[in-house]
């Protein structure tokens, strides 16, 4: 009888040390606006060098489901990932399915960005916030299109865009690490990207989307009629004039324009990103 009532207590331990991990474990959702939280203006920021680049890009490229590195020794991996200062860690999305979550520490000069991987599934798509916390709710989208195209990278600025005097502007920064990744995905697994943004109330625009840039991809332009008929109102940058919000010096976009893959640069308005399914739906349709 000892025994068994040992075995009994060394069960209900075990039983309670999961829960306790379970409990203890966020969901990518509540990881990804946790992480968000945290960037403000006055927050620490450098680029990397590009030592640390490169470095950064090989891990992420030998951990990316299908990509030329994969099968390689992930520990390492995710060893050089710590060693720049990243928290490498497996998370789930509202409905179960896994991601391995890449972020960086805000409170660092090292604070780079946040990367989800999905896990067992080839990307299709990438998923692009460049300044959360700034262009608020961006994230919220993000998310809602990742619920509908789980095999999609999600990248999000590891700093506010005003950080370090404007340095950690990364839609405007060739030097930052989400420059880097974003080339570097989108070449080499030939993926679209999806760049989100948002603008405030505007005497001189009524639409509720900017779609850009100017000299966008055909995939881009057919993306307008997913969003009209979703019931948004879409300025055309390529035909019409959306004041100082048609992307035109962002360098992602320039980087997939030469390599001649679809960049979608989405500036979405208070209200649309108060409502992310009203938009995301649309959005997705650029995984194709």
């Amino acid at each position: 009888m000892a025994v068994l009532g040992t075995l009994v207590l060394l069960a209900l331990v075990a039983v309670t040390q999961i829960g306790a991990r379970r409990a203890d474990q966020a969901s990518l959702e509540q990881r990804v606006h946790d992480f968000t939280g945290q960037l403000t203006p006055r927050g620490p920021y450098r680029p990397p060098d590009p030592a640390e680049r490169d470095a950064v890009l090989g891990a992420i490229a030998a951990l990316v489901p299908t990509g030329p590195a994969a099968g390689g020794d992930t520990r390492d991996a995710h060893r050089v990932l710590r060693d720049a200062g990243f928290i490498v860690e497996v998370a789930q999305d509202a409905a179960g399915r896994g991601f391995l979550l890449v972020r960086s520490d805000p409170s660092s000069a090292r604070s780079w960005g946040l990367i989800a991987l999905p896990l067992g599934r080839a990307p299709r798509l990438l998923v692009e916030v460049p300044h959360p916390n700034s262009d608020y709710n961006t994230e919220n989208v993000g998310l809602a299109v990742l619920a509908i195209v789980p095999d999609a990278v999600y990248i999000e600025a590891g700093a506010h865009r005003r950080a370090a005097d404007g340095r950690a502007d990364v839609a405007h920064e060739e030097d930052s690490l989400f420059h880097a990744l974003a080339v570097d995905l989108s070449v080499r697994m030939r993926l679209p990207q999806l760049q989100l943004h948002g603008f405030g109330d505007r005497d001189d625009l009524d639409e509720d989307v900017v779609l850009g840039p100017g000299d966008a991809h055909p995939a881009v332009r057919e993306l307008t009629d997913r969003i009209e008929e979703a019931g948004l109102s879409v300025c055309r940058s390529w035909v019409q004039r959306c004041p100082e919000l048609e992307g035109s010096t962002n360098v992602q976009g320039r980087a997939a324009a030469r390599y001649g893959l679809p960049f979608a640069h989405v500036e979405m308005s208070a209200s649309t990103r108060m409502r992310p399914e009203s938009v995301a739906r649309a959005l997705a349709t650029l995984a194709g």
